[in-house]
């Protein structure tokens, strides 16, 4: 499958970066793919090693990544941690299928959902390899502290990536509602949220990842807070509600939570419109 040369040399530059120049294309890709949809969660740094579930027995998944209270977890014992330490579990569940293709398809997407379905079940029907398994039990842990839900139960997301274009179709849009609404209806989830990805999205997340944070926003209630030594500028004022979630959100209004959690710094540039 040839890729354009765009996403191409971004698949490089990250295959490079993270030492994964000896797997083939397609395997690259799938670490690719995890982290464009796991860095939107977190602010650490990612080893998609930890996320990518391997070829044989994945469940039509090419990717899973479960987020507790901001924090990537691939150990069942750190849900309980974070339980203790912070009184409360925000939990994400993301799901990723990366395809090397120029179209969507609704065959996969229909085997996609299938396969994170299953992943969910008590009994599951699939045959699972190993980094499937250890996946689940970080899930079963998550749903065994359900009582530290007091902020709404996990959100779930899918991910389809591919290096084509997407178009709207409406056979595809029909299975994607089939497989949230099968989702929906477990009740596990506070919302379900399939999320294609295509070559000009993949640029854009990727060149997101290199930046810092930047937004353009109206701050006209405002008033100048006295000089405090090393601070060039600072305001005190008051936002409305859209303003303040474009700072918050990407440009898929997704919720930027990396910011929120605990130990986590952030340095913002603004920039006022007058």
């Amino acid at each position: 499958m040839t890729m354009d040369r765009i996403t191409s040399a971004l698949l490089a530059e990250f295959s490079q970066e993270n030492q994964l120049d000896q797997f083939p294309e397609d395997r690259r890709f799938e670490h690719f793919a995890a982290y464009l949809a796991a860095s939107r969660q977190v602010s650490e740094t990612i080893d998609t090693t930890d996320l990518v579930t391997g070829s044989g027995s994945d469940t039509g998944i090419d990717a899973i990544a479960t987020i507790v209270n901001g924090t990537l977890v691939s150990d069942p014992e750190l849900v309980s941690e974070l339980a203790d330490t912070n009184g409360y579990l925000d939990v994400t569940f993301i799901f990723v299928q990366a395809e090397r293709s120029a179209a969507f398809e609704a065959a996969k997407i229909g085997t996609f959902g299938f396969g994170v379905m299953d992943f969910f079940k008590d009994s599951p029907t699939l045959p699972r390899n190993d980094a499937i398994r250890e996946s689940a039990s970080v899930m079963s842990a998550v749903y065994s502290l359900s009582p530290k839900f007091t902020r709404g139960n996990p959100a779930c997301r899918l991910y389809y990536v591919t290096t084509g274009k997407w178009a709207n179709d409406t056979n595809l849009l029909a299975r994607q509602r089939a497989v949230t609404e099968d989702l929906s209806n477990t009740r596990l989830f506070r919302d379900v949220e399939f999320i294609d990805l295509d070559a000009d999205a993949i640029q854009r997340l990727y060149n997101q990842t290199k930046n810092a944070i930047s937004r353009d926003f109206t701050f006209s209630t405002r008033t100048v807070v006295p000089d405090m030594p090393g601070v060039a500028e600072a305001y005190l004022g008051l936002l409305p509600a859209p303003e303040c979630l474009s700072l918050i959100q990407d440009d898929g209004a997704t919720l930027l939570k990396s910011i929120f959690y605990e130990n986590v710094r952030v340095v913002s540039r603004l920039m006022w419109k007058r």
